[in-house]
Order: C-alpha cells, then sequence, then structure tokens
C-alpha cells in the first residue's frame, strides 16, 4: 500500500505539471504533503519533513547552483560554444553535421544547466540549418538529446548530484557510469531518432 501511494504520488506530479500546467516547485510541495498526508503523517509532521527534505537538498547543491550560473554566463559571453561548434562541423562535414551537434551539445551540457546550455545552442542550431539546408528538427533534435541526458544523468547536475548524494554514492563513479549509460541514450534519442523521424516524414 506504502509504494502503490507513492505511485499515485508521482502521477498526481506529473499530472499536475503537464495537464494543468502548475509551477513545479508548488506542484512538488502539494505532492509530497498529499503522500505524507495519505501515509498517516500528521499534518505538522509532513510539514516539518518537507522542510527538512528541501533544506538538505538545497543545502547540497548551493554550491552547484552559484558555480554553474556563473559557468553558464563566462560560455556565453566568451563565445566558446560557437568556437567549438565551428571546429567540430568542420572537422566531421556536413554529411556527419549531426554528430558534430551532438558532441557539442554534451561538451556543453557537461558543465551547464540546461537551460543555459540551450539557450546557448539554440541560435547555432539555427545557424547551423539554415546555412546546410537541413530540417531544423534534424539538426537540433541530437543537440536536445545530448543536453536532456547529461542533464538528467550526470553530476555536477542537480538532480544526479543530490541522488548520489542521498544514497552516499561516489560522485567520481556516479560520473564515470552516468556517462557510459548516457552515450547511447544520446546516439539512440538524437541522431538516429532525427533520421527515422526524417525518413517517416519524406515517406508522407
Amino acid at each position: 500500500m506504502p509504494l502503490f501511494i507513492v505511485v499515485l504520488g508521482i502521477v498526481l506530479l506529473l499530472v499536475l505539471i503537464l495537464l494543468f500546467k502548475f509551477n513545479s516547485f508548488l506542484a512538488f510541495v502539494v505532492v509530497s504533503l498529499a503522500v505524507a498526508l495519505a501515509e498517516g503523517m500528521s499534518l505538522d509532521a509532513a510539514v516539518s519533513s518537507i522542510e527538512r527534505g528541501i533544506g538538505n537538498t538545497l543545502g547540497i547543491l548551493v554550491m552547484i547552483l552559484g558555480l554553474g550560473a556563473m559557468l553558464g554566463k563566462l560560455v556565453a559571453d566568451s563565445g566558446a560554444a560557437q568556437q567549438i561548434t565551428s571546429r567540430l562541423v568542420n572537422a566531421f562535414g556536413i554529411r556527419r553535421v549531426q554528430w558534430a551537434l551532438m558532441l557539442t551539445g554534451f561538451i556543453v551540457g557537461v558543465p551547464l544547466f540546461y537551460d543555459v546550455g540551450f539557450v546557448i545552442m539554440m541560435p547555432i542550431v539555427f545557424t547551423v540549418a539554415a546555412s546546410t539546408g537541413l530540417p531544423l528538427l534534424y539538426v537540433g533534435l541530437p543537440t536536445l538529446a545530448a543536453l536532456s541526458v547529461t542533464h538528467g544523468y550526470l553530476p555536477p547536475h542537480p538532480a544526479p548530484t543530490a541522488i548520489a548524494t542521498m544514497f552516499h554514492a561516489d560522485i567520481g563513479k556516479t560520473l564515470v557510469y552516468g556517462v557510459i549509460v548516457a552515450i547511447p541514450a544520446i546516439i539512440l534519442s538524437g541522431p538516429i531518432l532525427a533520421r527515422l523521424l526524417r525518413r517517416i516524414d519524406a515517406g508522407r
């Protein structure tokens, strides 16, 4: 029964965010409170537990969030992402431009938060698509896949770092194992999926 309540809580969280467009933080607090009450906790105990959980997590991540924001500003102002992209596109060539952008997304995505990487990379993706004449989805999907996977799988991003810390996992090993899993995930959801979608669109 407790596990079933937790599963219902996850479903409720997704419904609130995706269907009703709730603010993610507010939805998380509401669902956490609902699950705690459904598990039999008193209201005071549930509120205290949520406060401790949020406080402990933010305490772990505050340095990462601050330094990540600073690093994102430096990368954006220095034009490093543009330089990396141009070098890789020249090295890979037009026929393999997807792999160049995927690799750029991976390099940029490891140290930067998803939203910062997205803002930096999207103008580059539009420029590459316009200059090569390739469909935007075909060019952009590998970049977005790399940014998404690195954000969800690899430290020092907040969620992987918080989970690793909670389970007392070694951050270095988490990063190594995360990269091993991330590479095939990026390839499947990036270049391979983009090519499949392009073939489906061309066959209509």
